[in-house]
């Protein structure tokens, strides 16, 4: 095989094949759920508490996939073994799969009835792109508040992951027009910390780790991964409101995400975090995730990154 494969409806083609059609709800609604997963050594990592989420997105917006979760299970493996054969070995995947809820029968007509009520059901993968995120393990990132809320769960359950997300689109591009480099941080509607646009947030004070309550917040599947190696490392992990003024004070602040897994704030608006430098907690859970899958992530991302840089340049 010489060019990579996704899966859309029931049958394996080249990626370059693997398009929506404009009259699919996800493209005229936004109507698809979705989940991202990587690999470490062309291995999925934590698939099943992804599929898990997916299936609970699914009931929740009423689409019912006819694609059973085992099979999905094994076409997500079966592709990263296909795709993962025209990487070099230290380079690793993201696999995507989305589901949305079939096509717009104002579009088509009672004729395309079926098709209509048929979800779309794809899944792909991509190269992990390391060089965008491959500095930001060293020398942190840099949050700013966001004018944009999160969702609020009398409109849609913001647990849910679905294709419907302009808010942080729109969030990443307002406070970019501040500060190009930065990133947003969402605030619920009482103050309090909610999330970012791409993943969850963490201080760290002392010995504990704090996290925002869920009720604002995408419970993410590498937050999971968070809580388990705090505890392996005798930390104190809790939910509970976060104000700026605890962020200033924190001795760390930490994100989490699929696709980096875990990234030190350095910066949060005008102000330096941990003297702006990763901490020791971050550098703690990064080398303890590191052992846990096998993978040396700062490693992999700084040389990878590196090499694509210099490609281009």
């Amino acid at each position: 095989m010489s060019e990579a494969q996704a899966y859309l409806n029931g049958v394996f083609i080249p990626d370059a094949e693997a398009r929506l059609s404009v009259t699919d709800l996800g493209i005229v609604y936004g109507a698809s759920v979705t989940e991202m997963v990587r690999t470490f050594q062309h291995q999925l990592f934590m698939l099943e508490d992804h599929l898990e989420r997916l299936s609970g997105a699914l009931e929740y917006v009423g689409i019912e996939t006819p694609v059973p979760f085992s099979e999905l299970k094994q076409v997500c493996e079966t592709l990263v073994g296909r795709n993962a054969a025209l990487l070099p070995r230290q380079h690793d995947l993201g696999l995507t799969v989305f589901i949305t809820a079939g096509h717009n029968l104002p579009y088509l007509g009672l004729a395309e009835l079926e098709a209509c009520q048929t979800p779309t059901v794809c899944v792909h993968t991509f190269p992990l792109a390391f060089e965008l995120w491959d500095q930001k393990y060293s020398n942190g990132q840099n949050l700013l508040r966001s004018e944009v809320q999160p969702l609020n769960a009398a409109i849609f359950d913001p647990g849910v992951k679905s294709r419907s997300r302009i808010h942080l689109y729109r969030a990443d591009k307002l406070v970019r027009q501040k500060n190009p480099q930065a990133s947003a941080l969402l605030f619920d509607p009482a103050g309090y910390v909610a999330e970012t646009t791409v993943g969850n947030f963490f201080l760290v004070k002392g010995n504990q780790i704090l996290s925002p309550r869920p009720e604002y917040v995408l419970g993410g599947i590498s937050q999971k991964m968070v809580i388990r190696l705090a505890k392996q490392l005798g930390l104190d992990y809790q939910e509970t409101d976060i104000s700026p003024n605890m962020i200033h004070e924190a001795d760390e602040a930490l994100t989490s995400s699929t696709a980096y897994c875990l990234m030190p704030v350095t910066r949060f608006e005008d102000r330096p975090l941990s003297q702006g430098v990763p901490g020791p907690v971050y550098q703690k859970l990064l080398t303890a995730w590191s052992q846990a899958v096998g993978v040396d992530i700062l490693q992999q991302a700084r040389e990878i990154g590196a090499a694509r840089r210099q490609a281009l340049s």
